[in-house]
């Protein structure tokens, strides 16, 4: 089982490099759903994150480096926990004083890993709790991140789906300042990815990139096609 689940992350792997500003992992422990979710003010940070169906996720950022993602995602399937990856992509090799690490797990939910270099730019940092790792880099202050992570908890305590929060969540992101190389703009690019624990792939997937620099809210662009892929497929924001 655990080769054919590889075998489907490796076909998942986008070979060139991301980078991103905000990102939150969130895992749904009553539905056994993992999301995923990011924005920017580059070209496209789509390659910033893998989730392992049923496993867990990773968020290699800031300086997005392949090869950390892909030492990351064989210790999710070997059933490491968050730190041990952590600790492992702190290797001088994938020179990780200029990335974000974020790694949450189903077997160790309780307990997501993060780690933020000293040479990623500010503000920059990290929240965690149960289930969810909210990090972010290049951003307009440091209470982005607060500002996030209350998005993730209200939409939590209001039962919406994890897809539903995820998008909320950037939302927030952008509304409390964004990527501060985009100005009034916010981000340039943005997804979000959700995936069950019996998917294949994910079954939301949704991205925005490329936007030139003044251009749209690439968060807002996410915005609509989220609501046109929920009216296409029928889905309310209650599971």
């Amino acid at each position: 089982m655990k080769k054919i689940i590889l075998a489907l992350i490796i076909f998942m792997i986008f070979s060139i490099k991301a980078f991103a500003t905000w990102s939150i992992i969130m895992i749904d422990p009553k539905t056994h759903e993992i999301g995923i979710a990011g924005a920017s003010c580059t070209y496209n940070c789509y390659g910033i994150g893998e989730i392992i169906p049923g496993m867990g996720a990773i968020i290699v950022q800031a300086m997005s480096n392949n090869e950390a993602r892909k030492k990351g995602i064989e210790m999710i399937l070997a059933e490491s926990t968050p730190e041990q990856i952590i600790q492992a992509l702190r290797n001088p090799d994938f020179d990780p004083e200029r990335q974000q690490y974020a790694v949450v797990t189903f077997r160790y939910k309780d307990n997501p890993g993060t780690y933020t270099g000293d040479s990623a730019t500010q503000f920059k940092g990290a929240l965690t709790k149960s289930g969810v790792s909210v990090q972010g880099n290049t951003l307009t202050s440091d209470n982005e991140l607060r500002i996030i992570m209350e998005a993730v908890e209200k939409g939590q305590n209001e039962f919406l789906n994890i897809a539903e929060i995820l998008m909320n969540a950037l939302e927030a992101g952008s509304t409390a300042g964004g990527d501060k190389r985009c100005g009034t703009q916010k981000a340039s690019s943005a997804f979000i990815i959700v995936a069950k624990s019996t998917d294949k792939k994910p079954y939301i997937n949704l991205k925005i990139f490329g936007q030139g620099k003044g251009g749209q809210n690439a968060v807002e662009m996410l915005r609509r096609k989220f609501e046109k892929w929920k009216r296409k497929h029928e889905v309310g924001t209650t599971p």
